[in-house]
């Protein structure tokens, strides 16, 4: 990636630079990411740990662990409630795509836990389904 991608909240008191490229970029349909996302799932823009720093602002943290039982801490902006990035076990920070300044850098190519969808879901069959 030859420039850095920068995102942040909703009212702008928590932002954040990428400086690498993206491991993965999927949907998320399990219950802890519609829970946190407050609808049908959650879109991941998912980087290396190393290329990830925040740059203003102190996000909340929560932590809890996954189905999988790995620990994930999310960060939320205090101001305006914004889900922002998780951090993982995995040394991977799970970035909210749609915090991301360009949406369009937002490329997925994968869905994970497809069978706990609601029925509602809006679901993009095209791409790759990883069995969970």
């Amino acid at each position: 990636m030859s420039t850095e991608i920068n995102g942040g909240c909703f009212c702008g008191a928590v932002r954040y630079r990428v400086s690498g490229p993206a491991e993965l970029q999927l949907y998320c349909f399990c219950a802890d990411c519609r829970a946190v996302t407050g609808t049908d799932g959650y879109a991941g823009y998912m980087v290396k740990d190393e290329h990830f720093m925040r740059t203003l602002g102190t996000p909340s943290r929560y932590r809890k662990l996954s189905s999988e039982g790995r620990a994930v801490v999310r960060n939320f902006c205090a101001e305006c409630g914004s889900n922002l990035w998780g951090e993982t076990e995995l040394g991977i920070t799970s970035i909210a795509a749609g915090t991301l300044d360009d949406p369009s850098v937002f490329k997925p190519s994968l869905n994970v836990f497809e069978e706990q969808a609601p029925p509602w879901a809006r679901i993009p069959h095209h791409l790759h389904t990883e069995d969970t």
